[in-house]
C-alpha cells in the first residue's frame, strides 16, 4: 500500500499497472480475502437477482469473487484509476461493468454498494458515506477496526495513510440524520489481508503484551476489520 503522502494521478496509474506496487504488495490477494470474509457475513439469497457496486474496485478481485458466490447478481465496479478500470474491462469483460469514477461521481441506484478498505483514507469519510447512501438500498462498508498509532486513536493527517480510528458507532450518524434505518456490525480478523496468520502469532504477542507496559511500550493488538451493514429506507 502507498505510504500516505499525496500522490499524483500518474503515480496511481503506475501503481495499478501490470507488475506495479499494488500487485507486488499483495493487493489482489488482500482484496479477495476481504471479499471472502464479507460474503460469509452478508445475509442475502446467494441466488437472488440484485445489483452490487464495488466502490473502489481496484483490479476487480472482489467482483470476480462475487461472480462465483452470487451467480445471478449484476456486478459493477468503479475506480478513479483509468489503468485499473482498463484492466478490469480486459480481464473481467464477461463478469461485470466497470467505469472510471470516484465516490462523488457515482450515478444510478444499486441494491448494494460494497466499499472495502477505502473510507479510512479520507479525512471526510462521513461525507463520503452520506454520498454513498443516496445511491443504494444497502451500504456495506469494511474498514480497519480500532486501529491505533503509537497507542493512540488516529486523527486526520496528510502524511499518514489511514485517517481515522473506527469503532462500533462510527457510522451511527447516518441513523441519527435519518439517512439510514439500521446498522449491524461484525468485527473479525482477516488473516492474509488484515490480521495475524496463525494462532502462534497471537500467543506470542499476548506474551509480549505482558511485558510491554513494564517497558513503557503500548500493547500490540491484532489488526481487525469491522463490517457495517447499513440498511437505508423502509
Amino acid at each position: 500500500m502507498p505510504d500516505g503522502t499525496v500522490k499524483d494521478q500518474q503515480w496511481w496509474e503506475d501503481y495499478f499497472g501490470p507488475g506495479g506496487s499494488w500487485e507486488r504488495n499483495g493487493g489482489r490477494r488482500q482484496t479477495r480475502r476481504f471479499a471472502e470474509e464479507f460474503t460469509k457475513r452478508l445475509e442475502v439469497d446467494p441466488l437472488g437477482n440484485f445489483s452490487i457496486l464495488d466502490a473502489g474496485c481496484a483490479l476487480g478481485d472482489a467482483i470476480s469473487h462475487f461472480s462465483t458466490v452470487f451467480p445471478n447478481a449484476s456486478l459493477y465496479g468503479i475506480d478513479f484509476s483509468e489503468t485499473a478500470i482498463g484492466r478490469c474491462r480486459s480481464e473481467l469483460k464477461n463478469v461485470g461493468h466497470f467505469d472510471v469514477a470516484d465516490i462523488g461521481s457515482i450515478h444510478g441506484h444499486y441494491d448494494i454498494i460494497y466499499c472495502s478498505n477505502t473510507l479510512e483514507h479520507f479525512p471526510d469519510y462521513e461525507n463520503k458515506a452520506r454520498t454513498l447512501v443516496r445511491h443504494c438500498a444497502r451500504l456495506c462498508i469494511l474498514v480497519p477496526y480500532g486501529e491505533l498509532r503509537e497507542g493512540r486513536p488516529l486523527s486526520p493527517c496528510p502524511r499518514e495513510h489511514h485517517q481515522h480510528t473506527f469503532d462500533l458507532h462510527s457510522f451511527g450518524f447516518l441513523v441519527d440524520e435519518g439517512l439510514a434505518r439500521s446498522i449491524r456490525t461484525f468485527v473479525f480478523s482477516c488473516p492474509g489481508a488484515w490480521g495475524w496468520e496463525s494462532p502462534w502469532k497471537r500467543r506470542r504477542e499476548a506474551l509480549k503484551n505482558i511485558f510491554r507496559p513494564l517497558l513503557g511500550r503500548p500493547k500490540v493488538m491484532e489488526p481487525l476489520q469491522i463490517f457495517y451493514d447499513i440498511k437505508i429506507g423502509q
